[in-house]
């Protein structure tokens, strides 16, 4: 199991917004002759760590730029919104006349932020070496650079490859739009080959667990909403594609939870081979390596773009399979009789995987708890 290792880095972590600053410091600057400590800080989104995903994996890629480099870091973990605006007012304010201080925004959660509080960062010279980026988005935000690591391609891949199943996109929350490039990559190819089972076309349906961004953080309620799901019929076998954050830990936990459960679940974010037998492949996000790439890049000189959007053909996202699944399961069926199912479909669809879409991207207008072809659902 991958895990994020926040106290044992070898980096100075900042956990409190008084920590930011330095008596040592004064308003007026440092002694122009002194050696200038370059600084990255990320501030985290409220509850966004200790995921065992997205967000945690966007921290390790830091950190391993900081730990390789003997760069200075600094973690800031707001615990709302209105703490995390307080926390970015104070870093601009610190960092306007130093060349060599970097912020890392945690997700498109705080796009709205950035946008408004983007005039504070004109006064950043242009051979100033301090700069923001926010990661999660592809919004054009004076002073701000933004990269997005596009879900589109490597979800449609996702489903393509889980066809014969039906299946659940279950995300946490409406309106976020790596979510949302998620479920219209996911929704496209099930509806070219999501194909049949048993006679009878297999669905594809989308569930909200949450009106917010608390979706993220809600393992409990994903526990419950899945194993209602599995009550109501008696062979509960369908895909589970979870964009959940944090609230993933509730499906992981009702699939470990019953030994000779059928259903399965695509593994978000990072690689998660090892945390349950009925994971037999994973979305892949490689947002650790884009932000150690940027970091590299500016602390080699090198301009950022103002805006940028990679994705499965760069790299920057892709699936890996679980190996050796078959082998770890207590009960299988002929849909993946062939230990090696999930590597052809890999093969045989990503060279067909599509660009995105124009942005913005949005789900089928169909709402919460419809099903997507193929009738209507059994659960």
């Amino acid at each position: 199991m991958k895990k994020l290792l926040i106290y044992v880095v070898p980096v100075c972590c900042v956990l409190a917004l008084s920590a930011c600053s330095s008596d040592d410091d004064d308003s007026t600057g440092r002694d122009e002759g002194a050696v200038r400590q370059a600084t990255v800080t990320l501030m985290a989104t409220p509850n966004g760590l200790g995921d065992n995903g997205y967000n945690d994996a966007a921290a390790e890629g830091v950190f391993a730029f900081a730990g390789e480099t003997g760069t200075r870091l600094q973690l800031l973990l707001p615990k709302d919104e209105a703490e995390a605006e307080q926390m970015y007012r104070y870093w601009l304010t610190e960092n306007s006349s130093k060349d060599s201080a970097v912020l890392i925004l945690g997700s498109s959660a705080y796009e709205s932020m950035a946008k408004e509080l983007s005039p504070l960062t004109s006064h950043f010279s242009s051979q100033s070496a301090s700069r923001v980026l926010l990661f999660e988005s592809d919004a054009e935000i004076d002073g701000v650079s933004t990269v997005m690591v596009s879900h589109y391609g490597v979800s449609w891949l996702a489903g393509a490859m889980s066809q014969g199943f039906d299946a659940l996109i279950l995300a946490a929350a409406k309106g976020i739009p790596a979510l949302d490039e998620a479920i219209a990559g996911f929704q496209e190819a099930r509806v070219t080959y999501a194909g049949e089972f048993e006679d009878r076309p297999c669905r594809t349906e989308l569930h909200y667990l949450a009106d917010g961004e608390a979706g993220f953080a809600m393992p409990d309620s994903a526990y419950r909403y899945i194993a209602r799901r599995a009550s109501s019929v008696f062979t509960y076998d369908e895909l589970i594609f979870p964009l959940l954050g944090g609230s993933e830990a509730g499906v992981l936990r009702y699939l470990n939870d019953n030994e000779f459960a059928t259903a399965l679940m695509v593994g978000m974010d990072v690689d998660q081979t090892g945390l349950s037998s009925r994971i037999p492949f994973s979305v892949v996000i490689r947002i650790g390596d884009v932000l150690k790439q940027y970091l590299s890049d500016w602390l080699a000189g090198r301009e950022w773009p103002a805006t940028q959007r990679l994705g499965l053909k760069d790299g920057a996202a892709d699936i890996v399979i679980t190996p050796r699944f078959r082998q770890h399961l207590t009960i299988w069926d002929d849909r993946y009789g062939d230990p090696d199912t999930f590597q052809r479909l890999y093969e045989k669809y990503k060279s067909l995987t599509p660009d995105p879409k124009p942005h913005p991207l949005t789900p089928s207008p169909k709402g919460e708890g419809e099903a997507y072809g193929g009738g209507g659902s059994n659960y």
